[in-house]
């Protein structure tokens, strides 16, 4: 799910999935879930010179083969055992999804440099469909509020259906920080993810002050409805 491939680097999903059934709890299926298989080195190098041929001149590509081809000799085959050892610890000890879960964690984490500009995606919002409604900015923001709160109620109940992708089931494992999530920053090592498990509130930033309301209750059901985000809003504006 994370990116597009022209010539598959690794099996197919239809060969590496081998558990087809389905649950109605949104994390239910997460055991069931196959593990991202490990490529070979040569699988590995294969797929990096086809993949940067394109951007180098031919001096750079004859340059770039000679030294991929003395990685493939040296240090490459250490590496790959090293990789093979800490991928199957993972699986054995149950910390790790697949051997690529704390190199992605890293590359979002690690760095010291602007989140917003370097690392978030950002989207736009297309006017909605209610004209009156998408004019008014406390009315589309307590709208959008307002469905962000009974989907963070389902998840809080796992009532959420997990993903599928033609009748297989999808790891549902970053849901579980879509709300009450924070990046708390560290000093020497890679920033963490905390999650509060017990979150129930929305915070509204107005002028460089900041307001919240409480949103679902001590059972995570939904406390509120749009009419009484809209006056919320309206009172903070």
């Amino acid at each position: 799910r994370k990116s597009r491939q022209t010539r598959p680097l690794l099996p197919s999903y239809d060969t590496i999935m081998t558990d087809h059934t389905t649950s109605k709890s949104t994390y239910a299926n997460q055991g069931k879930l196959a593990r991202l298989p490990l490529p070979s080195l040569e699988e590995t190098l294969d797929r990096f010179l086809t993949t940067v041929s394109p951007l180098l001149t031919p001096q750079e590509k004859d340059t770039c083969i000679a030294e991929v081809d003395n990685f493939r000799h040296t240090d490459g085959p250490k590496l790959q055992q090293l990789l093979m050892e800490y991928d199957q610890q993972g699986k054995s000890e149950g910390t790790l999804g697949s051997f690529v879960e704390e190199f992605w964690s890293d590359a979002y984490l690690a760095p010291d440099s602007s989140v917003v500009m370097n690392l978030n995606p950002f989207f736009v919002l297309e006017d909605g469909p209610d004209n009156n409604r998408s004019k008014d900015q406390c009315g589309r923001a307590a709208s959008l509020t307002f469905s962000a709160i009974k989907f963070a109620s389902s998840l809080k109940k796992e009532a959420i259906v997990p993903d599928e992708f033609r009748g297989r089931p999808l790891c549902m494992d970053q849901f579980r920080a879509l709300f009450g999530a924070s990046r708390v920053p560290k000093i020497g090592e890679r920033d963490a993810v905390e999650v509060d498990p017990e979150s129930s509130h929305v915070v509204v930033l107005q002028n460089n002050q900041m307001y919240f309301f409480q949103a679902l209750g001590e059972d995570g059901s939904v406390c509120v409805n749009e009419q009484d985000i809209l006056e919320i809003l309206a009172a903070i504006k």
